[in-house]
């Protein structure tokens, strides 16, 4: 696509959606076009402009795996320009860590009491809030990876071999790694962070610091994860990590989405969980007991506005376990009309897919939205509206549960967008206000994606509003 023509897409979006941004613009059409560098170009050009360096460097290195074209060259080179800024910064930063380092040892040799000095008198003890409780240290690392389904037995035991080996260098720790037939629509060996297995062909244990194979175990045919009694151990330990990659997850968008909205973090996570229309949660989640945890570690001193998103890493630590290689990334929810599918991701990595009801005759509005507000049990005749509310757009569009299940997976709305209520309380749970929201007629196959289990945050009376009858476009 060449200039004229991405200026011309450019102003019939603005046209069509007068109240969106230029970043608005940027997002939605990387999404209808990702193989056009052009338009992964100018995201990054508005993400680095915010000061959000992580993200700029995402888009731009999105363009790297376009076709040539437009800005393909520009983006490459802003690419590495800003890598270079970086690497900079975090020499200067180590710089000015060692030199702070360095004075604190100088002040300790002068200024410590020797021989012949008194010891200055023990300064006040300051009050200590309330502990979190103490970790319970490096927990269980599993990892779920397809496979082709073509290989043999012998090809397969060795390229899983080679992953192990070749795939995480930094761990220490023995870890363990679910082999599953190949999903349709998802990558080969790669961790496949929220899928559920159903069928196994093979788990191996390895341990990175020998490089050796602790324990392996192949099926002749593919094993049922839920009755195989030899991945009991798996199991538990695939769920509690999954468990808990949720809640932080859930827990630093909420946060992100705060701080774009506010300009500051919370003072406590518990503030993220306000009575409507502040509910940006229903609830703090409560760390797994495996973990020895009360609640999860929240650190807002180490929040960085130049990185936000990457800076909530320190600011909220994952506990227990490695961070993914692929990165998490703010959750975003999209609808492919198409093939009535709503998916919640986090970068590259899908959270969770279900099929979804939407508008008759077109009446889903395509475009780029954010999550307005949230209600639990939206008022509305015969109790149309199911479980949850969540509004994208002011003039009456939401996603809502439905008292009417057989319509999900059809077209029968008058454009709101419908979900099973187990579902919506789920998707509900997970995503806070202003959480992106893309609606899109880009043909995305219904993939055969396995769920974990329900994942589902209790709300309360608190985000209710009673008082108000809804007339969604249901």
């Amino acid at each position: 696509m060449d200039k004229v023509s991405f200026l011309q897409e450019k102003s019939a979006f603005h046209m069509k959606y007068p109240e969106q941004s230029d970043l608005s613009f940027y997002r939605w059409f990387t999404q209808q076009h990702p193989d056009e560098a052009i338009g992964w170009y100018h995201l990054g050009q508005a993400k680095e402009a915010q000061g959000d360096t992580q993200q700029a460097l995402a888009a731009y290195r999105q363009s790297l795996f376009a076709k040539q074209g437009p800005y393909f060259n520009e983006a490459r080179d802003a690419y590495q320009k800003l890598l270079r800024e970086q690497k900079r910064q975090n020499w200067r930063n180590q710089a000015r860590l060692l030199l702070a380092a360095l004075a604190f040892l100088y002040a300790q040799f002068v200024f410590s009491p020797g021989p012949l000095q008194d010891a200055a008198p023990a300064a006040r003890t300051q009050t200590a809030e309330k502990p979190v409780g103490t970790p319970a240290g490096s927990q269980p690392h599993v990892e779920v990876i397809a496979v082709p389904a073509a290989l043999d037995p012998k090809q397969l035991q060795s390229q899983v071999r080679r992953y192990v080996e070749g795939r995480r260098p930094a761990l220490t720790q023995p870890y363990t790694v679910i082999v599953v037939p190949e999903v349709p629509g998802s990558p080969l060996f790669t961790p496949l962070l929220f899928y559920q297995p159903k069928q196994v062909k093979g788990i191996v244990q390895y341990n990175p610091a020998s490089r050796s194979v602790i324990s392996k175990r192949w099926f002749a045919a593919p094993a049922s994860f839920a009755q195989e009694a030899a991945l009991a151990t798996a199991r538990t330990d695939l769920a509690t990590e999954q468990q808990t990659l949720q809640h932080v997850l859930t827990l630093r968008n909420a946060l992100y989405r705060y701080y774009q909205q506010k300009g500051t973090l919370p003072t406590r996570l518990a503030d993220l969980a306000a009575s409507y229309p502040g509910n940006y949660l229903p609830q703090i989640p409560v760390p797994p007991k495996r973990l020895l945890l009360e609640s999860y570690p929240y650190h807002p001193a180490a929040f960085q506005s130049g990185a936000a998103w990457a800076s909530l890493r320190d600011v909220l630590p994952l506990p227990g376990y490695p961070e993914p290689l692929s990165p998490l990334e703010p959750l975003q929810v999209r609808l492919a009309q198409k093939s009535h599918t709503l998916q919640l991701l986090s970068g590259t990595h899908l959270v969770r897919s279900y099929p979804a009801g939407i508008g008759k005759n077109d009446s889903t509005p395509e475009g780029y939205y954010t999550i307005l507000q949230k209600i639990n049990k939206p008022r509305g005749h015969d109790n149309i509206y199911g479980t949850r509310g969540m509004v994208f757009q002011g003039n009456g569009y939401a996603i809502h549960g439905t008292n009417h299940p057989e319509s999900i997976g059809t077209s029968v709305s008058l454009g709101c967008v419908r979900l099973l209520n187990a579902a919506v309380e789920e998707l509900y749970s997970f995503v806070s206000l202003g959480t992106e929201f893309i609606i899109s007629d880009a043909p995305a196959p219904a993939s055969p994606w396995s769920n974990p289990p329900l994942f589902v945050l209790p709300a309360g009376p608190e985000e209710e509003t009673p008082q108000v009858i809804y007339t969604w476009l249901h």
